[in-house]
């Protein structure tokens, strides 16, 4: 009886033990505690990810991740705007599910129907490995994390490249289709080394990036958190280059590769926010009597700030004229009333990561089949 007792008690403190360790591994580490818990207090972590958190996150968990922080804060960012407008929405909160009812998509993965993943993809975060396979449960690296990141944040933010090449001792390891990634992520101070360099004035100690090391469950919610508190991650962008309102999002839009097209769905609010922006503005506001609020908001539909192009009363009303019209930016171009479109957008094979600058309009030229206008390219690739 005593054996058995001893036996009982022996087995008794190894799952004691296995538990109480497991508890421990279970918190984040120190450095990463306080951004953790604010993570989890702002709703940011999906439950089953409050755990592990130096163990590698998956792709299919990263996507997840980032899709339910932009989902947040796009919801944060336009509820003052929900209770100051009587805008017709079909719905006021996004979810992965009404979402996926506006926004459909031409891609599909044979090994995953995860919604999150397939969201990621329509926002241009992430794509397969080739031949319509996700592999939702492979681990990424840092330089992986990188890419990722950047594919959504350098349309918001159009920071220049850091000095990552004297301040990193390992650049040098880092892929080259990741390197303007890396640098330009760790520009942004969203993704730091493993190890932060010493600048003095007179010396750099470089320090570590570690590109081909895997990112940790902690690292992914540190690194997403810092863009999410300052209002990075509260927008919608198709495909890492079109951004989109909930107005325009009423319309509907499918994505085909690196296509969005708007759908012309007869959606008109006169209470939508572009009528609003028309109406308080007095050469703008004759556009607003005779046509709907979607025909009006594609206008500010365009990337990097070309919109602005768009509000001169030539390019207002040739879009308004339901005539076909193609605008070529260089980095991708858009034609208006295209078929059953508002707007087709396609980006173009070389382009590349956006560093900051305007698009200026040059002079039209007529093809004779639909006007077509090239305007002057000043992005820095």
């Amino acid at each position: 009886m005593k054996k058995i007792l001893s036996l009982l008690l022996i087995i008794s403190m190894i799952f004691s033990t296995n538990i109480m360790i497991y508890g421990v591994g279970d918190e984040p580490s120190d450095w990463a505690k306080k951004d953790v818990k604010d993570a989890i207090n702002r709703g940011y972590v999906p439950e089953h990810l409050q755990n592990n958190y130096q163990q590698p996150i998956t792709r299919e968990e990263f996507c997840e991740l980032f899709v339910n922080m932009i989902f947040i804060g796009f919801n944060e960012n336009f509820g003052s705007c929900q209770e100051d407008t009587k805008s017709g929405w079909d719905f006021r909160t996004i979810t992965p599910e009404n979402f996926l009812n506006k926004v459909t998509t031409t891609e599909y993965f044979t090994d995953t129907d995860n919604q999150y993943v397939i969201i990621a993809n329509i926002l241009g975060i992430v794509n397969g490995k080739g031949e319509h396979k996700f592999k939702p449960n492979d681990l990424i690296t840092r330089e992986e994390a990188s890419v990722m990141m950047v594919n959504y944040l350098q349309t918001v933010y159009s920071a220049r490249f850091h000095e990552a090449d004297k301040e990193l001792s390992d650049m040098h390891k880092v892929s080259n289709w990741a390197r303007d990634a890396v640098k330009r992520i760790y520009g942004m101070g969203y993704l730091e080394g493993i190890r932060k360099p010493i600048i003095t004035d007179d010396k750099i100690i470089k320090g570590c990036f570690d590109p081909k090391n895997y990112l940790t469950r902690e690292q992914a919610i540190i690194s997403l958190i810092k863009p999410a508190k300052t209002d990075r991650l509260h927008y919608i962008i198709l495909r890492g280059y079109v951004n989109v309102s909930m107005d325009e999002l009423m319309s509907g839009f499918e994505i085909d590769g690196n296509t969005v097209k708007m759908k012309k769905s007869g959606y008109d609010s006169r209470d939508s926010l572009v009528l609003k922006f028309f109406g308080r503005r007095q050469k703008l506001k004759k556009y607003i009597v005779n046509h709907t609020s979607e025909e009006i908001d594609v206008i500010n539909l365009l990337p990097y700030n070309t919109d602005n192009e768009m509000y001169e009363s030539k390019n207002i009303e040739n879009v308004l004229s339901g005539k076909m019209i193609t605008y070529d930016y260089g980095a991708f171009t858009v034609t208006f009333n295209k078929s059953n479109y508002l707007a087709v957008l396609q980006k173009s094979d070389d382009y590349g990561y956006f560093a900051g600058g305007y698009l200026l309009i040059c002079i039209p030229k007529d093809t004779g089949i639909s006007e077509y206008v090239k305007l002057k390219q000043i992005i820095e690739y």
